[in-house]
C-alpha cells in the first residue's frame, strides 16, 4: 500500500506566475504605505499563488473589486478563508497511478 506524500516547497514556489509577481512588485513600489490584505476591507476572491521567499508561507490573494493581489500570511488566510486555501491546493494536486489502480500524490 503506497503512502501519500505532500508536495514540498519547490512546488509552491513555481505556482506563482512571473506576471503576477511583477504586478505585485510594481504595486508595492507605487504604494508602499497602502494597507494590504484584509486591512483593505475587501472580500477575498481566490488565491493565485504562494511563496515562502520571506521565510514565512504567504499566499497571493486576488480580491473582489480590485485588480491587484496582496501577499497574505498563510496563518491569516487559514483562519479567515479556509475554503479558499483548500480549493487552492485541490486545484494543484497531481495524482499518479502506481499501476495497481490506486493513486498517490506525485513526488516531483
Amino acid at each position: 500500500m503506497g503512502r501519500k506524500k505532500i508536495m514540498e516547497k519547490p512546488y509552491i514556489k513555481r505556482s506563482i506566475s512571473k506576471s503576477v509577481r511583477d504586478q505585485y512588485k510594481c504595486y508595492l513600489e507605487k504604494n508602499p504605505e497602502s494597507p494590504k490584505g484584509f486591512e483593505r476591507g475587501l472580500e477575498p476572491l481566490r488565491i493565485v499563488g504562494a511563496t515562502d521567499s520571506s521565510g514565512e508561507l504567504m499566499y497571493l490573494m486576488l480580491w473582489k473589486g480590485s485588480d491587484f493581489v496582496d501577499e497574505v500570511p498563510a496563518k491569516v488566510a487559514h483562519n479567515r478563508c479556509p475554503q479558499l486555501v483548500i480549493r487552492f491546493y485541490e486545484e494543484r494536486l497531481v495524482w499518479a497511478s502506481n499501476g495497481e489502480g490506486k493513486g498517490e500524490i506525485k513526488d516531483n
